[in-house]
């Protein structure tokens, strides 16, 4: 019997697509209001690309959901460091976003 290695399934071009699929994250900027505080406040979110449809309807009912991940929180709004870090770290571009509108 021919040796197997142990990641066979991820060698296999269907699987393989599937796996860097899921590997995929989009993110979301998502702006709020504090209203004890009144004040506006800002989370940077990131979610699987395959769970983007359910997250824009979480998002649409004013949710976060569980399966997405809050990796920056802030009041106001977002400054130039934490824009350069949101880039740096997961390729989220804010203000080339906003331009698009």
């Amino acid at each position: 019997m021919p040796d197997v290695p142990d990641n066979i399934m991820v060698q296999l071009p269907h699987y393989r697509a599937k796996y860097d699929e899921a590997k995929k994250i989009h993110v979301y900027f998502i702006p709020g209001l504090d209203m004890r505080q009144k004040e506006r406040i800002y989370y940077y979110a990131i979610a699987s690309e395959l769970l983007h449809d359910q997250m824009l309807r979480c998002l649409k009912d004013g949710n976060i959901p569980d399966f997405a991940v809050v990796v920056h929180k802030g009041v106001g709004t977002p400054t130039s460091d934490v824009k350069a870090k949101i880039k740096a770290y997961y390729g989220f571009d804010h203000d080339e976003m906003a331009a698009m509108g």
